[in-house]
């Protein structure tokens, strides 16, 4: 049976703090978190957006795969002109901070939250995730090097009740149960071909099938942001 309530052991950052710790970091794990939050608040104010980021920053989806952030925006602009209608909600928010005060790591709760139509039916498929903030102090200012998420848990919701769309259930099976429904509502109304391979649960760490890489993927970017923390140069 997996160990649902460990995480990896040795893979908490050493040299840094977090909740508490130095006054003199209090500021910048702000500035953070109102940096993090920028991702999910300011849609469409791509300026704004693309201020959280190094300038070789790269972002993960379902959707697009490792991007450079920079394509990202211009690929979320061409998926709004063909009707993709996504946006998020902003939940808790907690970081990791070296205590030179030069790298961190934020983890944001978020619900990615998108509306799509299967057979004549209108739905919201929502998938709680974890992004994962990749810092690097440039100067004065913090940037965003790189951008993951763990993807945990999704439902698909019909926006009316009294019409329910029909699934393709081996198709939709083929899917991680964290962005399970997100996934294939993607695969189906946007053209794209989606990861199988996203960083999930650790629920997921030893099952059989598509969730298997998902849940290994789990503990493999807390090493990650473990090393990114300590000063570590990290490639995904």
């Amino acid at each position: 049976m997996v160990d649902l309530h460990s995480l990896p052991s040795g893979s908490r950052p050493v040299e840094a703090v977090r909740n508490n710790g130095p006054d003199h970091l209090l500021l910048d794990r702000m500035k953070l978190r109102e940096l993090a939050e920028g991702w999910p608040i300011d849609a469409c104010e791509w300026e704004n957006f693309a201020f959280i980021f190094h300038p070789e920053a790269y972002v993960y989806t379902t959707w697009t795969g490792k991007t450079f952030f920079n394509d990202f925006i211009e690929a979320s602009k061409r998926g709004m002109d063909a009707g993709a209608f996504i946006m998020h909600r902003c939940h808790g928010i907690t970081t990791d901070i070296n205590l030179a005060g030069d790298r961190a790591i934020t983890k944001m709760k978020a619900t990615i939250t998108q509306r799509f139509e299967l057979s004549g039916c209108e739905v919201d498929a929502e998938s709680d995730c974890r992004f994962l903030f990749f810092w690097v102090k440039n100067g004065t200012d913090w940037q965003a090097r790189f951008v993951r998420h763990w993807y945990e848990k999704d439902k698909l919701i019909p926006v009316d009740p009294s019409r329910v769309p029909s699934l393709d259930q081996d198709h939709l099976q083929t899917f991680p149960s964290g962005y399970r429904y997100l996934a294939y509502c993607q695969e189906i109304s946007m053209g794209v071909k989606v990861l199988r391979n996203m960083p999930g649960h650790n629920r997921e760490n030893g099952v059989r099938g598509g969730s298997r890489e998902a849940g290994e993927k789990h503990d493999l970017l807390y090493w990650q942001a473990k090393a990114w923390v300590e000063g570590e140069d990290i490639s995904f």
